[in-house]
């Protein structure tokens, strides 16, 4: 890439990442075409700093594509004014010459001009424009993929730090999301009795409006189980408790344990709960260990689509145009019918949700095709 002179060098490069879970995973695509970006001859060579929050951070320990990593606790030290002024003295230290700004929010935007970043881009939100050296505006909701944002902010920081836009690499030859260095370590064991395992996403952090209710994950479970032998491990943080709690009442059929120890110790339980039980590394790992992923929109739907974990997504208030697994075996179900979807909406205000109107066999069906479709594959790779 040959390099031209430019008003702005950078030696150094601040990316804020997300607040969320799942928009951290979508960030990595932008990490891969920055990476890109200082491959080969005569390309712009700066050290990538990831800004990101503390729980997330394990996610990038060792990731080829992030440099460094500047940690944000909040909550903790980095909470409120007091903390919004150690984050951007923490921030100063980093002597960034620029900073992608993924969070849309005034405080990013605040501590970034706080920390004396000389240039700043970001989206035009929030009243924080004035903060900014390069206002980016965006685009509505679902009409591109957050990805996609993500990287045509890309394409704005090289044009206000002067790289050469005909060298650039092209945004839409950019692959899906990926955890290059995601938590390696020991991993959990195998599951006793040689059942398959399946994660199921129990509830998301947003609200109900995004999560399949309770009748229809029972309908599911009961079926996967009868049907295709398989064992469910439920992830999730501690707030999920009352949803599982509704479904261990409706599934009196089926045998339940708990902990990350039951998957051994008691082989003939149905479901294995590891809700409010597992931290983020040993989630990924049962992750990896499965074969398969279930669940709403939310941040594990995303983790688990960038391990290429087979992943079914389920929609309700959100839009898969917008926040869609990104991977390479993923498949989304919607309800079908509804005007008013996307609504994006916490809960839901409508007579019928749409959730649930989602059939547990409708599902089983989607999980069914995209493990069809990898043994394809690779039965297609052996005959070659």
């Amino acid at each position: 890439m040959p390099r031209r002179s430019s008003p702005h060098p950078v030696d150094r490069l601040l990316v804020v990442a997300p607040n969320w879970l799942g928009d951290v995973v979508m960030t990595t695509p932008l990490l891969d075409w920055l990476q890109q970006v200082r491959l080969g001859e005569g390309a712009p060579r700066f050290r990538l700093i990831l800004a990101v929050r503390s729980a997330w951070a394990p996610l990038f320990a060792g990731d080829p594509r992030v440099d460094e990593l500047v940690v944000t606790e909040r909550p903790g030290q980095h909470a409120g004014i007091a903390g919004l002024m150690r984050l951007a003295a923490r921030w100063r230290e980093a002597k960034c010459d620029a900073a992608l700004l993924a969070p849309p929010s005034l405080r990013v935007a605040l501590v970034a001009r706080l920390a004396g970043i000389p240039v700043r881009v970001g989206h035009r939100s929030d009243g924080r424009s004035l903060l900014l050296t390069r206002a980016v505006a965006r685009p509505s909701r679902g009409t591109r993929h957050y990805s996609m944002e993500l990287l045509e902010l890309g394409r704005e920081l090289a044009a206000a730090v002067g790289w050469d836009a005909r060298a650039l690499p092209a945004v839409d030859m950019i692959g899906p999301a990926s955890l290059a260095g995601a938590v390696k370590g020991s991993m959990p064991p195998h599951a006793a009795g040689g059942r398959p395992l399946w994660a199921l996403g129990a509830g998301t952090t947003y609200g109900p409006a995004k999560t399949w209710t309770t009748r229809r994950i029972a309908d599911f479970a009961a079926a996967a189980v009868a049907e295709d032998g398989v064992r469910l491990l439920l992830l999730g943080d501690s707030g999920a408790a009352p949803l599982v709690a509704a479904l261990r009442a409706a599934t009196p059929g089926l045998r339940w344990a708990a902990g990350e120890d039951a998957v051994d110790a008691e082989p003939l339980a149905d479901i294995i709960d590891l809700t409010g039980a597992t931290d983020l590394p040993a989630a990924v790992g049962w992750l990896r260990r499965c074969s398969a992923y279930i669940g709403n929109d939310s941040g594990l739907m995303h983790v688990a689509a960038a391990l290429g974990t087979p992943t079914v997504g389920l929609f309700g208030s959100s839009n898969p145009d917008w926040t869609r697994p990104s991977g390479t075996r993923v498949a989304v179900v919607t309800a079908e019918g509804f005007a008013c979807r996307p609504c994006y909406r916490r809960t839901c205000n409508q007579p019928v949700f749409c959730l649930d109107t989602v059939d547990g066999l409708q599902v089983l069906g989607a999980v069914r095709g995209l493990l069809r479709a990898g043994e394809d594959v690779r039965k297609g790779g052996a005959a070659s």
